[in-house]
């Protein structure tokens, strides 16, 4: 009788721990860059939660260190995990979303800012040239095997950084700041070219209408922006694979600067 009641509680004790390892595992996928897109079921995102959560169980189940079990407690860490979860995730989403902001922008002088598509990753409207140089980005996040590197992250968490243990300090608001402004310098870098290149055509075209009113420049302007901005990115896509991966990599060493910060 002794021993069921041993097995019992040793039994539920490592129930809890898979809980808790599953409460870590699912914020992170549930935000992860690629897993978070509305086009995955949420039968696959819970499928994968529960499978990198068994795989993990083994390995990591020695550091969790259950306090209580009090609501209180675990509304605690339910709240300090999502937030763990979500800027994790910022750190590539804030990449993707440079690179669709300088696209928006490029569309725009290009006459394209009217077609709008639904980003199935940021989950709001975006322009059909934002939408393909968002997949361009993720195509090389995948690539350079930047899923692997969430997974890396994930299981390094649990050592470094107990689960309900994170807390927002002045690093992670320093690592915030600088991810925050990595959005604006990947979307003018990235996409300068092709920028620079729309906006001296626009300033091209307002001296000649100035200069020869005559000329009925909106039938020349509309068509001829959409080629150069076309010729342009398709040049600027041989390096733009690069500064990506060096931005990607980037973001990659504040992942861990996080969880070792937090």
């Amino acid at each position: 009788m002794n021993e069921l009641l041993l097995f019992s509680s040793h039994l539920w004790a490592n129930f809890i721990i898979f809980l808790i390892i599953l409460l870590r595992v699912s914020s992170i996928v549930v935000f992860a860059p690629v897993l978070s897109s509305a086009s995955i079921p949420p039968q696959l995102k819970i499928a994968i939660s529960l499978i990198f959560s068994l795989v993990l169980f083994s390995s990591v189940k020695g550091y969790i260190h259950i306090n209580s079990l009090s609501a209180l407690y675990i509304t605690e860490i339910v709240i300090r995990e999502l937030a763990l979860a979500v800027l994790l995730a910022l750190t590539v989403h804030f990449i993707w979303s440079g690179v669709e902001l300088g696209a928006q922008l490029v569309g725009f002088n290009m006459g394209f800012a009217i077609a709008n598509v639904l980003s199935p990753q940021e989950n709001v409207q975006i322009s059909v040239l934002s939408e393909f140089e968002s997949i361009f980005a993720i195509l090389v996040f995948l690539a350079i095997d930047g899923h692997y590197a969430f997974i890396k992250a994930m299981a390094f968490s649990f050592k470094v950084l107990p689960v309900g243990g994170f807390t927002v300090n002045s690093t992670i608001f320093a690592i915030f700041n600088r991810l925050v402004s990595m959005l604006f310098t990947v979307a003018f870098s990235v996409l300068a070219p092709a920028i620079m290149a729309l906006f001296i055509t626009q300033v091209v075209f307002g001296l000649i209408a100035r200069t020869m009113p005559q000329i009925n420049i909106m039938i020349v302007a509309f068509p001829l922006s959409i080629a150069i901005g076309f010729l342009v990115l398709g040049a600027s896509f041989i390096f733009m694979a690069d500064a990506l991966v060096k931005y990607y990599n980037e973001a990659f060493h504040y992942l861990f600067a996080i969880l070792k910060a937090g």
